[in-house]
């Protein structure tokens, strides 16, 4: 064998396994798959509307003036930054400025303070929490990922030949969350 031979043989190997292993670090540090990544660009677009279509939102304020919005994550903190941004970057809803802090899951399980809106950005967040935040915060609870209405989400995405708002209506009148009729109109709703 040719000593260039060899030395060629493994700048290919080795140039290989560093594919290889971007690849595998991309995936990764990759937190959603692709249709959990799709619900959550979706559902990050409507959470604003869905929000605003609360009844009585100005009641939701906190002292500081401000609607509190945090938004909930476990594990990777990845996507509920991307959300935190994109919510910060908006300002208001329905003239109301926002604050908009990311928690883990853990934290926002001992927090006692007055919030309007509770975003989940990662799929793993789900289950009983979702109506246990509805209730102590009396908040919109919105989840965009498969199952989480159901599982006791206030306000969801429905995916169809559509995407509407999903609302659980049982869920929202135990929380204290109204909506406006013309919102209850457009959204499926599970009941």
């Amino acid at each position: 064998m040719q000593p260039s031979a060899g030395v060629s043989r493994r700048c290919l190997v080795v140039a290989l396994l560093l594919c290889v292993g971007l690849v595998a670090t991309r995936a990764w540090t990759q937190s959603l798959w692709q249709e959990e990544e799709q619900r959550f660009r979706v559902g990050l677009k409507l959470f604003p509307a869905v929000l605003g279509a609360v009844e009585d939102l100005e009641d939701k304020r906190a002292t500081s003036g401000k609607l509190e919005i945090r938004v909930v994550y476990e594990g990777s903190d990845a996507a509920a930054r991307e959300a935190a941004s994109a919510l910060s970057g908006m300002g208001r809803i329905r003239e109301l400025p926002l604050n908009v802090q990311t928690v883990s899951a853990k934290e926002l399980d001992a927090e006692d303070s007055l919030i309007a809106g509770i975003f989940v950005a990662g799929v793993n967040v789900g289950g009983k929490r979702l109506s246990l935040w509805s209730e102590r915060h009396r908040a919109l609870v919105f989840s965009p990922f498969a199952g989480d209405v159901e599982a006791g989400a206030v306000a969801g995405i429905h995916v169809a030949d559509r995407i509407l708002p999903f609302v659980n209506l049982p869920r929202a009148q135990r929380a204290e969350v109204r909506f406006k009729p013309f919102f209850l109109k457009v959204a499926r709703r599970y009941e």
